[in-house]
């Protein structure tokens, strides 16, 4: 999501980027030249003074998940429509994790895993101490409450629903060839096909970043 528009209209539609100037936002007011090297449209000063924490997750499930709460909340959104090859690919993230791993005045990028964050308290425990956060405020219980946009409900109900995380949606045990006979019978043969070479494509990136994760003291 923090693509260039350019970018992502390239990446929709396969076509090269323009060799013009990026487009970059600038800070309001800012009257000198921006500096820009990284792969966002937010200048490198903005990104240098965060510190980058990467959420990863498993692309045979959160491929699927990402269609299907389109479809909630666009129900005419096909896998076919440009836009999903744009967002179905973990490169952007992998790109910008490069960046800040390589530029000499950024704070170390952290990674954290879906599975761990469900699973292994330790990692997360860890996470919170390597950013400077009070692991003892992690929540891992808390109220259920509604949304009532219908175009944000899709992406939040699970969690608004539950009181806590819900066991045994871990991703790393599962197969994709097992996962796509599942999306051809869910989305038909085409659709679960093309799904299945979206997650195959994300894989090199997934586990480039699975290894950078942050891990528990076990």
């Amino acid at each position: 999501m923090l693509k260039s528009p350019d970018e992502l209209f390239a990446a929709a539609f396969n076509e090269d980027v323009s060799d013009k100037k990026p487009f970059v936002l600038r800070h309001a007011g800012s009257s000198k030249e921006t500096v820009h090297t990284n792969p966002t449209y937010l200048p490198d000063d903005l990104l240098l003074s965060m510190q980058p924490v990467f959420q990863i997750r498993h692309p045979v499930l959160m491929f699927p998940s990402f269609l299907r709460t389109e479809q909630k909340s666009l129900p005419n959104s096909s896998i076919r429509d440009p836009m999903f090859s744009a967002f179905l690919t973990l490169r952007p993230s992998r790109a910008l994790f490069e960046w800040y791993a390589n530029h000499p005045a950024a704070l170390s990028p952290k990674v954290i895993d879906a599975d761990d964050i469900m699973k292994d308290k330790e990692a997360v425990r860890q996470l919170c101490i390597d950013i400077d956060f009070d692991p003892d405020a992690v929540q891992y219980e808390w109220e259920t409450r509604q949304e009532d946009d219908p175009m944000k409900a899709p992406f939040v109900s699970t969690i608004y629903s539950s009181k806590g995380i819900k066991p045994g949606l871990e991703a790393r045990c599962l197969n994709i060839e097992a996962e796509k006979k599942k999306w051809i019978a869910e989305f038909g043969e085409q659709d679960g096909e093309i799904m299945a070479k979206y997650v195959y494509d994300a894989m090199p990136d997934y586990e480039y970043l699975l290894e950078q994760r942050v891990r528990g003291s076990k």
